[in-house]
């Protein structure tokens, strides 16, 4: 049975395709949606706070200007994923925002949340360039502990 799906999104062609398909399947069982966006760590330098060049004001540090901006991005992500799931047709539809390591950070979200299915795209970087650079997709479907639609 399908009660809760889990669609992760980063606004690509593929996620969307997979939440229009997730939609559907919440439609059909009568299911939650739960939309995660997840920021993605990056390593910025101490030290660009300290470039003249790059003076940001009322904003403490570069970092916090691009928290903020990074934020801004995954709500407007979210709340068009939304408007999406419930122009098919979902009635039950939730949203939140994941930072780190996307894999982990959708696994451990489906796992907290007690999700049924895990959908999402995937980029199609092909067998090898995704074995060597690695793949948010593959790795989440291999080691969720539920069902995972993957959708090109």
């Amino acid at each position: 049975m399908i009660n809760r799906i889990l669609v992760a999104t980063d606004a690509s062609e593929a996620s969307n395709r997979a939440l229009e398909m997730a939609a559907q399947f919440a439609v059909l069982h009568k299911a939650e949606m739960l939309i995660i966006h997840v920021i993605r760590d990056m390593q910025i330098p101490f030290e660009i706070d300290e470039i003249p060049e790059l003076e940001f004001h009322q904003i403490e540090s570069f970092n916090d200007a691009r928290e903020e901006i990074m934020r801004k991005i995954a709500e407007s992500i979210l709340r068009r994923a939304r408007e999406t799931a419930e122009n098919v047709g979902a009635k039950t539809v939730e949203t939140a925002i994941g930072t780190g390591d996307p894999a982990t950070s959708i696994l451990g979200f489906a796992e907290r949340s007690e999700a049924d299915m895990i959908a999402m795209g995937t980029r199609g970087l092909g067998k090898l360039k995704g074995t060597i650079l690695g793949s948010v997709s593959r790795k989440v479907a291999d080691n969720a502990e539920t069902s995972c639609l993957i959708v090109r």
